[in-house]
């Protein structure tokens, strides 16, 4: 089985701001799927699995100076 780097963009539960996650070495099933963690899902509302470590340039509510 496969290892990958994933970001992850979510909400925790009790906030509406996004927020991203690096998640390293996530076991890839054979469909190409990632498998994230139950201890991670908790208490989050999972939006995006992205592919490696991406620089995410601004977030929903957020300005760039």
């Amino acid at each position: 089985m496969n290892s990958v780097d994933v970001s992850v963009l979510y909400y925790n539960e009790n906030s509406l701001v996004m927020e991203k996650a690096l998640l390293k070495d996530l076991a890839m099933g054979p469909s190409g799927r990632v498998s994230i963690p139950n201890a991670f899902r908790r208490g989050k509302s999972i939006i995006a699995v992205l592919g490696g470590d991406v620089d995410v340039l601004n977030l929903v509510g957020e300005r760039q100076a």
